[in-house]
């Protein structure tokens, strides 16, 4: 039987609830309530911290060359004119094309050895960096870089989606997503320090690429005996808490254990015009969110800064980055779901670029990279989480997620060449062109929340008959089926 043929997942999902209940409430008692409430502790505990801390790795990888560029590389490799750009662009072009090919490895192995092997691989491709002579070996460096790193983060989302209920997951990939900003906050004094280290084997630059590797390396060797696999095979919770969790996850359609790849979930993720807006509102947001992150030093050095400060001044527009993404679960809940707190932190965002196209004095832009660091991260963490709230099935969710990362992810690579040194220190370009892609997101949030609300009420008004279908084209309807309801 290949992993495109119907498994026993039907008569499993059946056995724990019918069919005619998937997508309706299950009515759970206080005891039941209780039983929840200690199994997310524990999930949050034993597998949330450690996926974040490597989110937070992760960052510090990233982060690398744009502190290894105002640490020397520039200089000693002598790189002229796009060769840092070409850098950063391989590495968003790895990424885009590893992407989904690494979470269907993903849906059909061990999610507990995948990401841990994911991390252990990008760490040896950053300390590798360390080795480079000139321009072409360090875009072949990034390039492995981004393709061992690709299904990292989109791994992880599907990952939080079959542990967590569908009410659970925005907050949840919320802290995911700012925990980047922690490596953010690291980053920068780490840097700095590493900066001012004299050795006779090691230069500065390849100080900073050889220990932020090894840090991600050393985390990743705990991945294995930290992860669990699935919720219906994992040893850290009790026979309680799998039968209400396994249960739960089987109303939603969404069974962790179940690894067949559904041809039909397939078509439907790809021909879905949702998930292609979804992709829409992800690029823009990490092209805009990834300013700071790519530049934020060199933006900060061209106000006249020396490397070092520019560098450990870096760490408070990363203290803003993470505040920003710390607080998106709140900003949701207070104006009323993701939807608006993209609009929100758009609003701000533009804001910020505008400060920075027409402030006159370097205090001003300051201020504004400040601005657009808290607000332009919390879309790029808004609306991964959105999405895949609002995705069903065994296969659905995996494709969405991988979908909406690697072309999604494609959006640092526009930035990657807007910003160039020539343009320092107003940088008036590359905010003209990250101010535009603001812009757009704004709009594509708003027609798309205008869409799932309509699509809402028709489903209220028009209840489509599906008793003369099977029990697997059923499953397969995924978010399709007519008693489910998008998250606005």
């Amino acid at each position: 039987m290949t992993l495109l043929e119907r498994s026993e997942t039907e008569p499993l999902i059946s056995s724990l609830v019918g069919l005619s209940d998937i997508n309706q409430p299950l009515d759970p008692t206080p005891k039941d309530q209780q039983t929840l409430s200690s199994y997310i502790r524990k999930c949050d505990r034993q597998l949330l911290l450690y996926l974040c801390i490597g989110y937070a790795t992760d960052s510090l990888n990233k982060m690398a060359l744009s502190n290894a560029k105002i640490a020397g590389l520039t200089a000693d490799l002598d790189l002229h004119g796009y060769d840092i750009n070409m850098a950063l662009g391989a590495y968003y072009l790895a990424s885009f094309l590893f992407q989904l090919p690494s979470n269907l490895v993903l849906k059909t192995t061990r999610p507990r050895y995948w990401l841990s092997a994911v991390m252990f691989s990008w760490s040896l491709a950053t300390m590798s960096t360390a080795m480079v002579q000139n321009a072409r070996q360090l875009a072949l460096c990034r390039f492995i870089f981004g393709a061992v790193q690709a299904g990292y983060v989109s791994g992880c989302l599907y990952y939080i989606s079959y542990w967590y209920p569908r009410d659970q997951v925005r907050r949840r990939i919320g802290f995911f997503f700012a925990s980047a900003g922690i490596g953010g906050i690291l980053v920068g004094p780490l840097c700095s320090w590493l900066s001012l280290v004299n050795t006779p084997t090691a230069k500065p630059w390849q100080l900073i690429f050889m220990v932020i590797g090894l840090i991600s390396m050393l985390w990743s060797l705990a991945g294995p005996f930290l992860l669990h696999d699935y919720p219906d095979t994992a040893s850290f919770i009790t026979d309680e808490e799998r039968e209400l969790i396994t249960r739960i996850m089987a109303s939603q359609n969404t069974m962790a254990s179940d690894q067949r790849i559904s041809r039909r979930q397939v078509v439907l993720a790809l021909s879905d015009h949702k998930i292609m807006l979804w992709t829409v509102i992800d690029f823009c947001a990490n092209a805009a969110t990834q300013v700071n992150g790519l530049f934020g030093p060199t933006i900060i050095a061209g106000q006249g800064y020396p490397p070092h400060i520019a560098q450990a001044l870096s760490s408070l527009t990363n203290l803003m980055s993470f505040s920003g993404m710390a607080s998106i679960a709140y900003i949701a809940r207070i104006v009323g779901g993701s939807a608006y707190a993209i609009v929100v932190s758009n609003l701000i965002t533009i804001a910020g670029f505008v400060l920075a196209l027409f402030a006159s004095a370097g205090q001003y832009r300051m201020m504004a990279l400040f601005l657009f660091s808290f607000a332009s991260p919390q879309p790029a963490a808004h609306g991964p989480a959105w999405a895949i709230a609002n995705m069903q099935g065994n296969t659905k969710p995996a494709m969405a997620a991988a979908i909406t990362s690697a072309v999604g992810g494609l959006g640092p690579l526009a930035t990657a060449f807007v910003y160039r040194d020539e343009d320092s220190p107003r940088f008036a370009f590359g905010h003209s062109v990250c101010l535009s892609i603001t812009v757009l997101c704004l709009v594509t949030t708003v027609f798309l929340r205008t869409l799932l609300a309509q699509e809402n009420h028709r489903r209220d008004h028009m209840r489509r008959d599906i008793s003369g279908l099977s029990n697997s084209d059923i499953l397969d309807l995924a978010d399709n089926h007519p008693d489910f309801r998008y998250k606005l």
